[in-house]
């Protein structure tokens, strides 16, 4: 009996071929790269937790590459600064799907909210986790890795917003509350911000948060 298979390649990008009939796009992304993990939107996508489906996704790599298209998709190189716990999709898999753990998604979006897909995309995205799938201590812990004062705030700040429905402890919030400094951040461009968040130092956009309050029907 004949076992040999023959396997039609395609051209992803310059050097690299993969199978034709793999049309997965975060097979694809993690496995058209060295190392590819599926980081920020093109995660909280994987996790579902989108309110729409760019025709990009951002990829973490262990080495540069230039952003390729492909079946309509481009993938476009966007590092973390650390890999925590990342979760790997069928490891015995010839084309496993490599993706930041809920858990370091979420702390890498506040870190970087434009690379989430935006505040409303954050937001609903974070409204949409169920409390049983957030790890504190997992937050925490890539809290202190990324070490910054702001994105201590960003984290008190917007999570607070959900602390009833994910089940957060007033032990995470202190936490954060100590690793914030004295000086006064701002959630996304300072031109946005209209309103000041006292207990968090932040300035926020107003008008933003008063539509996310409405649509996810939550009151800060």
């Amino acid at each position: 009996m004949n076992t040999n298979q023959t396997y039609i390649l395609a051209n992803i990008r310059k050097g690299v071929y993969l199978p034709s009939d793999l049309q997965d796009k975060f097979r694809i992304a993690c496995n058209a790269v060295d190392e590819g993990y599926l980081v920020y939107h093109a995660a909280l996508e994987y996790y579902m937790l989108q309110t729409q489906e760019f025709n990009w996704l951002y990829v973490h790599s262990s080495s540069n590459f230039r952003t390729f298209s492909y079946q309509n998709e481009s993938y476009i190189y966007k590092p973390v600064k650390f890999l925590y716990n990342p979760v790997i999709v069928d490891k015995d898999n010839p084309y496993p799907i490599r993706v930041t753990s809920l858990s370091q998604t979420i702390i890498d979006c506040l870190y970087n909210i434009n690379l989430a897909g935006g505040l409303e995309e954050l937001l609903y995205a974070i409204s949409e986790i169920a409390s049983s799938n957030i790890q504190e201590e997992d937050m925490l812990h890539c809290l202190k890795l990324y070490n910054s004062k702001s994105l201590y705030q960003r984290a008190g700040y917007i999570l607070s917003i959900f602390k009833e429905p994910l089940q957060l402890s007033e032990s995470f919030f202190m936490t954060c509350k100590t690793g914030i400094g004295k000086n006064i951040s701002y959630l996304i461009n300072p031109y946005h911000c209209d309103s000041f968040s006292k207990e968090w130092n932040l300035c926020v956009p107003e008008n933003v948060m008063k539509q996310i309050q409405k649509d996810i029907y939550y009151e800060i």
